[in-house]
């Protein structure tokens, strides 16, 4: 069945649909919404606080507990936030966390540079996927895993640690895989590692993360923690005259799109309205192609299909116009053809959303720590 449709048009206005509702609040920093098997979620959370970063439980009526805690995490000075556990993929019993480059990054004496923290950092294994191996379904556990500095090292080692949660539950976490923390860069200086979506493909066999700092999608075997980059994204032309003739693409999150995976981008400073996109990623060759262009910080793409067979997508913006000052906030657009419509406007920092296929809802996290939810039919 052929589901896939080049969207190239410009953003248009169009209706603005019913204000989606509050589920859960609490989750400060949320960085990425995860949908269990038995409908409810996991929330990745980096802390400015060292080692505070956290994977937060919250059942479908709202109600949020800690699944794991003392996940290396730090300030990301450049940005002003938390930088710590990201990105998420669930297999089976087995969770795999993707670590930021924590608060192993400082700013460099020249504006818009970056240099290696000169204090250090303050977890051995920053940049990195770990791998929990649950003994229960995560929607069974009941305790929580707590991870120390100490055992940091010891993972930061090569060793595996086998650790409770103080309920029954048990879990074996391992680095799968570790990534540079930086990369040289002739005009920053460094570039840190900063992977900000993962999914699981190719039945469990393979993880594809995307870096929204190296502009890069790579692909990690889950069996030998191998990995090795599919795609580059170089810089694009800045259509506006404030800042560089040439900005930073920012790829954000990366979704499963048959054979494809869709990539969505937020673009650099100075954020201009229309300068984002969508791509669709072939794996195997590396070569990507325009989907939905003339969108504005992108933050997050899905798809569903429809009972006739067509495709149905939904792109979040971070904000209807980033450049401006203040910023407007953000919105849900749909694309059932070139012509996108507002499904909800008003929000305030989305970075992530998930589909329950079962239900037609979709929920909406917000960095400011709320979940919102969405009925769709």
């Amino acid at each position: 069945m052929q589901l896939k449709s080049v969207f190239l048009l410009a953003i248009a206005a169009a209706a603005v649909w019913p204000q989606a509702q509050v589920l859960a609040t609490g989750l400060p920093g949320a960085n990425k919404l995860l949908l269990t098997p038995r409908g409810n979620f996991l929330v990745s959370e980096p802390s400015m606080v060292t080692n505070a970063g956290r994977i937060s439980f919250v059942s479908r009526g709202g109600s949020r507990r800690s699944l794991i805690e003392g996940l290396p995490s730090g300030i990301e000075v450049t940005l002003g936030g938390g930088s710590g556990p990201s990105a998420m993929a669930l297999n089976g019993r087995t969770l795999y966390v993707a670590l930021g480059a924590g608060d192993s990054e400082r700013r460099g004496t020249v504006q818009g540079t970056s240099i290696h923290n000169p204090a250090g950092a303050s977890s051995a294994i920053f940049a990195s996927i770990l791998e929990f191996r649950f003994s229960g379904d995560v929607d069974t556990l009941g305790g929580t895993f707590r991870l120390t500095p100490a055992q940091h090292a010891v993972l930061a080692d090569g060793a595996s640690l086998d650790i409770e949660d103080g309920n029954g539950g048990r879990a074996q976490v391992s680095i799968l895989t570790r990534f540079p923390i930086s990369v040289p860069d002739p005009v920053m200086v460094y570039r840190f590692s900063n992977p900000w979506g993962m999914v699981v493909v190719e039945d469990g066999r393979a993880l594809y993360v995307s870096d929204a700092s190296q502009n890069t999608v790579a692909r990690v075997d889950t069996a030998t923690g191998r990995w090795q980059h599919v795609a580059r994204y170089g810089a694009i032309a800045n259509p506006t005259p404030v800042g560089a003739p040439m900005i930073d693409p920012v790829p954000t999150n990366i979704r499963v799109y048959g054979e494809e995976l869709l990539v969505s981008f937020l673009s650099g400073f100075p954020f201009a309205p229309g300068n984002a996109r969508v791509v669709a990623l072939n794996p195997k060759t590396g070569v990507s192609t325009p989907f939905i262009n003339g969108v504005t910080s992108v933050t997050d793409v899905l798809w569903r299909e429809r009972p006739n067979g067509a495709g149905q997508f939904f792109v979040l913006e971070f904000s209807a116009n980033q450049s401006a000052t203040p910023a407007p906030p953000g919105r849900l657009l749909r694309f059932d053809s070139p012509e996108p419509v507002v499904v909800a406007a008003g929000l305030i920092t989305p970075v992530n959303m998930v589909l329950d296929p079962a239900t037609q809802e979709l929920f909406i996290l917000e960095l400011r720590g709320q979940i919102l939810r969405l009925q769709l039919d």
